[in-house]
C-alpha cells in the first residue's frame, strides 16, 4: 500500500501552500505516478480559486467546513474570456467553483460556494462539477443559486447547439457513482442536477427563495436509459428558509425523460409542493421516469397528492434503494462499510433541523426537592431581639466568606478624574475611576447637583446607584445622552434613576460593575449593540469562582470601596447614605446593603424574589446571581433581613418575569421572612413593599414619593 503524502494549505502559515490549486500542481509535479493517495489540508480562511483535480486518489480536507470556504463567482450569462459559447457567454458547464475530474476522489469538510449570484440575472453556476467514480463529499457545505450541483456525466446530446462546452463536452460519457454524506446543499433551480448515481445519506437539501409562485425545483436528473439507479435521498432533510412561501418548490423534474429520483425515510417542509414533481412538459417521462419515495416524513411527507406517474414504495421496494446495492457496482463499493443507515428524520421537529424530544430527562426536579430539604440551614431560628442581632452578625460573617469578601486585597484610596462636564439641570458629570484592588480600577460616574440637598451639618445627601443589565452599565443610569443605545435602555426601563435622583438634589454615585460598561472582559468588547449594552459577567465568574471568588461578592467588594472614598471626602451625609438599584442594580443593592451597615436605607427595585421559582427555574439568568453553596444556608428574604432595622423599600412589578411562575406570591413569601425580623425588632414601620404595573421596570410614578418615605 502507498504512503498517502500530505501537503499543507495555508493563506498566511509559512511554509504552507497559499492555494489549493498550487497544491494540487506540486503534487502532480512531486508525484506524477497517478496511483500516489494524496492528502491535502487547507487551513482555515476563504480561498478564492476555481479549483481543478484531474487525478485519482485525492483527498481534500478542511479544517473545519466553517471556516473554509473555497468560493468562486462565474454565471453561465457572463462573456467568456475568448468569444465562445452561445452569444460569446461562459455556459452552464464553465462556470464551476470545484471541478473533480478523476475518480478516487473525497472531499471533506469544506463550504464550496458559487456567489455570482440570482440566476434570473447571472444564469447558472455551478460550485462543484463532480464527474467522477468513487467520489465521496463528507461534511461539507455546497451552496449556490441555479445549479449549484452538477453530478456527471453529461447527457449525451446537448437539446440546443454549444450547450455543453465545458471540460467534459468531449468526454465519454461514463456514470460514476458518488456518494454525499452529512452535507448541506443549497440553492433555488434545478440545483442537483445530473447523469451520476448518487447516493445522498443524512444531508440537508436547503431551498431558497425567488419570491415567486414557483420557487425552484430540487433535483434535475438526467440518469441514462437503461441505469438501475440514478438519485437516491436517505434520510434527508428537505428544508427552507421562513421567506419561502409554502407548496412552491418541486422536489424535481426531468433533465432527461429516463430521470430517475427516489427518496427513501426523509423529511419534507412545508414548501415542498404536494403534488411532488413536475414533467418539464416532457410527457414521455410519464412512462420512463422514476419518481418515487418511502417513508417520508414532515409537512409535506404525504406522498397521497404526488401527480400519478409518480410512486409510493413498500418496504420491501425501498430495501433495494440501500447504499451498499446502489452504489455497490461491479467492484462491490460502499463506502461507509457495510449494511446499516438509520436515520432520525422520523423524530424530526417542525424545522426540520432538529429533533422533537417527548420527554425530557430533566434535573431541575431534584435540585428543587433538594433545595427543600437542605435549603435555608443558616436561616434565623430564635425567638428574641437578642437572637436576632446576634444572628446578623454571625450570619453577615458567614455571607461575607461565601462571597470571597475575605480574600480581598484592600488598596489605597485613589481616584482619577476621566472627564467633567455640566449637563441639563445645572449638574456636574464627572467620569473617574477608583482603585479597587491592586492593579484593579472601577470606572464611575458622579453626579453632583447645583444645589445638594444637605443635612443638619452641611454635608450633602448621596446614593450609590449600581446599575443593571441590558444598559451599557452605568451609562444609562447616569443618564447619558445622545446615545441611541443607551436612549433605548432608558425607555424600555427607566434606567436613569441616578439622573433622577440628581435632578431631586442627591449626590449620585454610578458605578461600572465588574464586566459591564468600561470593564468590559475582552471577550465583550466592541461597538456592536449587543456587546455594548450587555456585560461578561460569565466570563468573570469562570475567572473568579476557582480562585474562591464570586461576581457578587466582587461587586459588594468594590461598592464598599465606593463607601470607603465617598467616606473620605469628607462633603457627603455619611449617616444618611442610601443605595438605589433596579433589577441587576437591586441584587448588588441588596447584598451591599446587608453586608455594610454604612448604607442607612435602601431601595430594592425588580430584585426580591424566592430563588426557587426565580433563580433555580429561571436558570438563564446572569451569572453574577449565582453564588456557590449560597442557597443551603440563606434564601433573598434572609438576606435582606440582614438590612433590619435600617429602611428598606422593596418595589416589585406585577407582570415581572423573574418573580416566576407564581408571580407576586413569590414575592410575598420572601417579605414575610424579612417582615418578620422588622416586627421582632419593633421597627415593622421600616419595610415597604410597592407594587407597580407592568412587566420588568423600575416604577417611577411615585419615585419621590418613596424617597421622602426612606429619607424619614
Amino acid at each position: 500500500m502507498i504512503e498517502e503524502q500530505v501537503f499543507e494549505v495555508s493563506t498566511d502559515r509559512e511554509g504552507a501552500y497559499r492555494s489549493i490549486s498550487d497544491a494540487l500542481a506540486a503534487a502532480d509535479q512531486l508525484y506524477p505516478n497517478a496511483e500516489q493517495p494524496v492528502r491535502i489540508h487547507v487551513d482555515p480562511g476563504e480561498y478564492r480559486e476555481r479549483v481543478e483535480i484531474h487525478r485519482p486518489h485525492v483527498t481534500l480536507v478542511g479544517e473545519t467546513a466553517d471556516s473554509v470556504r473555497i468560493v468562486g463567482g462565474l454565471g453561465a450569462k457572463m462573456p467568456s474570456s475568448d468569444g465562445s459559447g452561445a452569444d460569446g457567454t461562459l455556459g452552464t458547464f464553465r462556470t464551476y467553483t470545484v471541478l473533480v475530474d478523476a475518480d478516487d476522489v473525497r472531499l471533506e469538510n469544506l463550504t464550496i460556494v458559487n456567489d455570482a449570484g440570482d440566476g434570473r440575472e447571472v444564469g447558472q453556476a455551478i460550485a462543484l462539477y463532480a464527474d467522477g467514480d468513487r467520489l465521496v463529499v463528507d461534511a461539507c457545505c455546497i451552496t449556490g443559486h441555479q445549479d449549484t450541483l452538477f453530478l456527471g456525466p453529461l447527457p449525451p446530446r446537448e437539446v440546443k447547439p454549444g450547450g455543453f462546452i465545458g471540460p467534459k463536452q468531449f468526454a465519454p460519457r461514463r456514470v460514476g457513482r458518488q456518494y454525499f454524506r452529512r452535507c448541506r446543499i443549497e440553492g433555488d433551480v434545478d440545483f442537483i442536477f445530473g447523469g451520476a448515481r448518487a447516493y445522498f445519506e443524512g444531508c440537508e437539501i436547503r431551498s431558497l427563495s425567488r419570491n415567486m409562485d414557483v420557487n425552484g425545483y430540487v433535483t434535475a436528473a438526467s440518469t441514462p436509459e437503461g441505469e438501475p439507479y440514478g438519485f437516491v435521498f436517505h434520510g434527508c432533510s428537505f428544508t427552507a428558509p421562513q421567506d419561502v412561501a409554502p407548496d412552491s418548490v418541486y422536489l424535481g423534474r426531468p433533465w432527461r425523460e429516463w430521470a430517475q429520483t427516489v427518496l427513501i425515510d426523509c423529511w419534507l417542509g412545508q414548501h415542498i409542493k404536494r403534488e411532488g414533481w413536475w414533467d418539464w412538459n416532457k410527457p414521455a417521462a410519464h412512462e420512463r421516469a422514476c419518481y418515487a419515495g418511502a417513508i417520508l416524513y414532515g409537512p409535506a411527507g404525504d406522498t397521497a397528492g404526488w401527480v400519478p406517474w409518480t410512486r409510493e414504495l413498500d418496504i420491501q421496494s425501498a430495501a433495494n434503494y440501500a447504499r451498499k446495492q446502489v452504489l455497490a457496482g461491479a467492484d462491490g463499493w460502499d463506502p461507509e462499510g457495510g449494511s446499516g443507515g438509520a436515520v432520525e428524520t422520523a423524530s424530526l421537529s417542525d424545522n426540520g433541523r432538529t429533533v422533537h424530544i417527548d420527554t425530557y430527562y430533566e434535573d431541575e426536579p431534584a435540585f428543587r426537592d433538594r433545595l427543600k430539604r437542605v435549603g435555608r440551614s443558616a436561616a434565623f431560628k430564635g425567638a428574641t431581639p437578642g437572637d436576632f442581632e446576634a444572628w446578623q452578625i454571625a450570619t453577615r460573617a458567614r455571607l461575607f466568606d461565601l462571597l470571597g469578601l475575605s480574600l480581598m486585597d484592600r488598596a489605597p484610596i485613589k481616584v482619577r478624574e476621566l472627564d467633567r462636564v455640566r449637563i441639563a439641570g445645572g449638574i456636574v458629570r464627572t467620569h473617574a475611576m477608583l482603585q479597587v484592588e491592586r492593579d484593579v480600577w472601577m470606572p464611575f460616574y458622579l453626579l453632583e447637583p447645583q444645589a445638594p440637598k444637605l443635612d443638619a451639618h452641611g454635608r450633602k445627601r448621596c446614593y450609590i446607584c449600581p446599575h443593571g443589565h441590558q444598559g451599557a452599565g452605568a451609562a444609562s443610569v447616569a443618564g447619558v445622552t445622545g446615545v441611541p443605545a443607551v436612549d433605548d435602555a432608558v425607555r424600555k426601563f427607566n434606567y436613569d434613576y441616578g439622573l433622577r435622583l440628581a435632578r431631586m438634589g442627591y449626590v449620585a454615585v454610578c458605578p461600572d460593575a465588574r464586566g459591564w460598561g468600561y470593564r468590559r472582559d475582552w471577550k465583550g468588547q466592541g461597538d456592536d449593540e449587543s456587546s455594548f449594552l450587555r456585560g461578561t459577567c460569565l466570563n468573570q465568574a469562570r475567572m473568579a469562582e476557582p480562585l474562591g471568588l464570586t461576581v457578587a461578592g466582587l461587586n459588594a467588594w468594590d461598592n464598599m470601596r465606593l463607601i470607603d472614598y465617598l467616606e473620605a471626602r469628607g462633603d457627603i451625609a455619611m449617616d444618611d447614605l442610601g443605595c438605589f438599584g433596579f433589577s441587576g442594580g437591586g441584587y448588588m443593592t441588596l447584598y451591599l446593603a446587608a453586608l455594610d451597615p454604612r448604607v442607612r436605607k435602601a431601595f430594592v427595585s425588580g430584585y426580591l424574589y424566592g430563588v426557587d421559582d426565580s433563580l433555580l427555574h429561571l436558570n438563564g439568568n446572569c451569572s453574577c446571581n449565582y453564588v456557590p453553596g449560597l442557597w443551603r444556608l440563606l434564601d433573598m428574604g434572609d438576606i435582606a433581613s440582614l438590612i433590619a432595622p435600617r429602611p428598606l423599600l422593596v418595589q416589585s412589578c406585577e407582570g415581572d418575569h423573574l418573580n416566576g411562575a407564581r408571580g407576586l406570591a413569590n414575592v410575598d413569601e420572601q417579605l414575610d421572612i424579612v417582615r418578620d425580623a422588622y416586627e421582632l425588632l419593633g421597627c415593622g414601620e421600616g419595610l415597604r413593599h410597592e407594587v407597580c404595573p407592568g412587566g420588568h421596570h423600575l416604577g417611577i410614578a411615585h419615585l419621590a414619593e418613596d424617597i421622602d418615605w426612606l429619607m424619614k
